[in-house]
C-alpha cells in the first residue's frame, strides 16, 4: 500500500512539474512583443557567435595547413663592392681585351648574422662544399689538364703557338698525347710571354685554351684545329684559415700563379720536386671526388626549395635525422646510376677538403688539392652512410642556382664540428648558394626590422615565401571578421541575457512570492520562473546557431582569393619562388557544424548563468518582505 502511494506522489510532483512549465511559458505569452524581441535579439547573438566562430576555427585550419605548405627562406649575398676594368692581352689577336670585373671588399663574416631579434627556425651560417673520395671513379677524363715534362725545339718565347717535344707525360695521357709528340703551348693572356731554351727540360701544368696559330706552326696544319696549351699552374697551396685568411706558403710566396719548374738531375728529391709529384697524384683524385653539402634542412638549398630538385626514389632526411645528425645521405640519380647503388645501401665518404667557393654543374675542383705543406689535403672525416633518398635535378636552375651533377646532401650535425678547419682549400664570401636560413612564416618584416637595428651593410638578405605573405593579407582580412563577429556577438549576448533576465525575473517579484507562500521550495519557483526564459533563449541560440554555420560558406567567399604569382616583380626583400596557385577557400572548408553548436550551446549556459544569478538575489529575500516592498 505504501509502495503505491508513494509512486502517485511522483505522478503528481511530474504533472505539477509540466504544470510549472506550461505556467510560465503562458506568462511570457502575456507580454508577446518582449518575448519576440528577446527571441530575435538572442537568435542574432548566436548568429554572430557562430559564424565568428566558424571563421576563426577556418582560419585557425588553414594557419595549420599552411604550416607545411609554405616555408619562409632568406639567402644572404655580400654585395660587390666595386667594378674593376682589367686588362688582358690576347696574343693571337695582338690586342688587349677588357674585362669588367665585379670586385668583393673586406669578406663579411657569417656572425653578423647572429643577432637579437631574428628569431630563425634555422640560423644562417655559411656552408661549405666537402670534396669527397669515394672507392669508384665517377668522373672521365673531361678535364684535359696534363703534367708533363717538354723540351722546346728551340729557343724562344711563346708569344704565339710555340712547339715543345713531350718527354714524359706524368697525368694526363687518356688526351693522346705521348711521349715524343709535339705539341704547342702559348701564353695566350701575357703581354709579355715567357721564354723557353732548348736543351732543357721542363715541367708544367698545362690546360688547353684555344687552337694554334702563328708562324712557328710547322708541324701540323692550322686548318685542323689543333689544340694548343697553357702552362696556368703551379705547386702553390691555397689553403685557408677558418677565419678566411690565407695560411703562409713560402712556396706559394716565391713565384706567380703561372710558375713552372726546370727539371734537373735530382729535382724530384727536392722540395718543389716533391711538390710536383704530389700535384701528379691529385689529378687521379679529382676522379675519384664528389661534392658533399652539409645542410639543416634539405629546402635551404634553393633548387630543393622550387622544386628544381626533386626526391625521385626514398625519402628526403628528417628533421630528427637533422638534428641528431645521423648519418644518412642524398645522392642525385646520376651518381645512383654510377656507383651501382640505391636507396639502403651505404656509401662511404671520406672528406678531405673543403671549399667555400661555388661549384659548378659539372662538380667540384679546387685551384689546388696541396696543402701549405705540399701535401695532399689528408681525409679529416670518414663515415659510411646510408642512402636514404635519390633525388633529380633539372638541367638547369633559376638565378645561378644548381645542383652538382654527382653531389650528395648529408645532415650538418653528422661532421664533427669544424673538423675541417685545416683543409680549407678555397675561401669566399657569403654568397646565395651557401648561405641560406629560415624563419616563421609572416615575420620578415620583424625579421627586417631587427636586422636594421644592427647597422651592418654591405648584405642582400632577400626572401622567398611561396607567396605566404599575399595569402597572410587573405588570412588577415577573415581573421579580423572573425574576431569583430565574435566581439560583437559576446558583447551582444551579454548585454541581452543581462537585460531580459532583468525584466523576466525582477518583473515577477510578486509572482515569486506568491509561488513561495503557497508552498513551493526555492528550486520549483527557480523551475517556474526560469523555464520560459531559458526555453526562449534555447530556441533563439539554435535558431541563430544555425543560421551562422550557413552564412559561414557566404562569409568564407567574401574573403576568397585565389592569387597567381610571378617572379618578374620580385623585389630585393620579398622574390617568390615561381608561379603558384593558392586557393584559401579550398583550403579552409573542411569546417562542419561542431564550432556552430558550441556556439549555441555556450549562449545557452551562459543565459542559465545569468539567469540564476538575478533569480538567486531574489530567492534570498523573504517572501513578505518581497510583498511589503511591492505595496511601498
Amino acid at each position: 500500500m505504501k509502495e503505491h502511494r508513494s509512486r502517485k506522489y511522483h505522478l503528481r510532483s511530474g504533472g505539477e512539474g509540466g504544470r510549472t512549465v506550461r505556467y510560465s511559458i503562458k506568462q511570457l505569452l502575456r507580454s508577446p512583443l518582449k518575448s519576440i524581441l528577446f527571441l530575435v535579439l538572442a537568435g542574432v547573438s548566436a548568429f554572430l557567435l557562430a559564424l565568428g566562430g566558424s571563421l576563426w576555427e577556418i582560419n585557425r585550419a588553414i594557419l595549420e595547413e599552411f604550416e607545411d605548405l609554405f616555408v619562409t627562406v632568406g639567402t644572404v649575398e655580400q654585395e660587390i663592392d666595386r667594378v674593376e676594368l682589367t686588362k688582358r692581352w690576347d696574343v693571337e689577336q695582338q690586342d688587349p681585351q677588357y674585362l669588367l670585373l665585379g670586385m668583393y671588399g673586406k669578406r663579411i663574416p657569417n656572425a653578423v648574422m647572429d643577432f637579437e631579434g631574428a628569431g630563425y627556425l634555422l640560423e644562417a651560417k655559411q656552408r661549405p662544399t666537402f670534396g669527397a673520395l669515394v672507392d669508384q671513379k665517377v668522373r672521365g677524363s673531361s678535364y684535359d689538364d696534363l703534367v708533363v715534362e717538354a723540351t722546346p725545339l728551340e729557343s724562344g718565347t711563346a708569344d704565339e703557338s710555340f712547339p715543345m717535344r713531350a718527354e714524359k707525360v706524368l697525368a694526363g695521357e687518356e688526351h693522346g698525347l705521348k711521349k715524343g709528340d709535339i705539341f704547342y703551348i702559348c701564353d695566350h693572356f701575357q703581354e709579355t710571354p715567357r721564354s723557353f731554351e732548348a736543351g732543357k727540360t721542363y715541367i708544367m701544368l698545362l690546360s688547353s685554351i684555344s687552337f694554334v696559330h702563328g708562324s712557328k706552326v710547322t708541324h701540323t696544319d692550322p686548318k685542323d684545329y689543333v689544340r694548343e696549351y697553357l702552362p696556368f699552374g703551379s705547386v702553390a697551396s691555397y689553403q685557408f684559415t677558418m677565419d678566411g685568411e690565407r695560411v703562409y706558403d713560402a712556396v706559394a710566396e716565391a713565384e706567380d700563379e703561372m710558375a713552372f719548374d726546370v727539371v734537373t738531375e735530382g729535382f724530384y728529391g727536392t722540395e718543389r720536386g716533391k711538390r710536383w709529384l704530389e700535384l701528379v697524384k691529385t689529378r687521379d683524385y679529382t676522379f675519384y671526388t664528389i661534392p658533399v653539402t652539409p645542410v639543416d634542412r634539405t629546402l635551404l638549398l634553393m633548387p630543393f626549395y622550387w622544386k628544381d630538385a626533386k626526391i625521385s626514389e626514398g625519402r628526403d632526411i628528417t628533421e630528427e635525422e637533422y638534428a641528431r645528425g645521423r648519418p644518412v645521405c642524398l645522392i642525385s640519380s646520376e651518381l645512383s646510376l654510377l656507383l651501382g647503388k640505391k636507396t639502403g645501401d651505404r656509401l662511404t665518404l671520406s672528406l678531405y677538403y673543403a671549399l667555400y667557393s661555388g661549384i659548378s654543374k659539372d662538380g667540384i675542383q679546387a685551384a689546388s688539392l696541396l696543402n701549405a705543406e705540399g701535401k695532399i689535403y689528408p681525409v679529416f672525416d670518414e663515415q659510411e652512410y646510408e642512402i636514404v633518398g635519390v633525388y633529380t635535378a633539372a638541367p638547369a636552375s633559376k638565378n645561378g642556382y644548381e645542383m652538382s651533377r654527382h653531389q650528395v646532401v648529408v645532415p650538418w650535425n653528422a661532421i664533427p664540428e669544424n673538423s675541417w678547419a685545416d683543409n680549407i682549400a678555397s675561401w669566399g664570401s657569403m654568397r646565395c648558394f651557401n648561405t641560406s636560413f629560415q624563419i616563421p612564416n609572416g615575420t620578415i618584416e620583424d625579421f627586417m626590422a631587427a636586422w636594421e637595428k644592427q647597422g651592418v651593410e654591405g648584405l642582400e638578405i632577400r626572401f622567398y615565401d611561396n607567396g605566404y605573405s599575399h595569402v597572410q593579407t587573405g588570412l588577415e582580412s577573415r581573421r579580423l571578421m572573425s574576431v569583430i563577429f565574435l566581439a560583437s556577438g559576446g558583447v551582444l549576448a551579454v548585454m541581452i541575457l543581462c537585460f531580459f533576465a532583468s525584466l523576466f525575473i525582477t518583473g515577477q517579484r510578486q509572482r515569486i512570492a506568491v509561488e513561495r507562500l503557497l508552498g513551493q521550495t526555492k528550486r520549483q519557483c527557480a523551475v517556474s520562473i526560469l523555464s520560459g526564459f531559458l526555453l526562449l533563449a534555447a530556441l533563439g541560440a539554435a535558431a541563430g546557431s544555425a543560421a551562422g554555420w550557413m552564412a559561414t560558406d557566404r562569409a568564407v567567399k567574401a574573403t576568397e582569393r585565389t592569387t597567381e604569382f610571378d617572379t618578374s616583380f620580385s623585389n630585393a626583400v620579398i622574390a617568390q619562388a615561381d608561379a603558384e596557385e593558392v586557393d584559401l577557400a579550398a583550403a579552409g572548408q573542411k569546417y562542419g557544424p561542431e564550432t556552430a553548436a558550441a556556439a549555441g550551446i555556450g549562449m545557452v549556459l551562459a543565459a542559465v548563468l545569468i539567469g540564476l544569478g538575478f533569480l538567486r538575489q531574489e530567492l534570498r529575500k523573504e517572501p513578505l518582505r518581497i510583498l511589503g516592498e511591492l505595496e511601498e
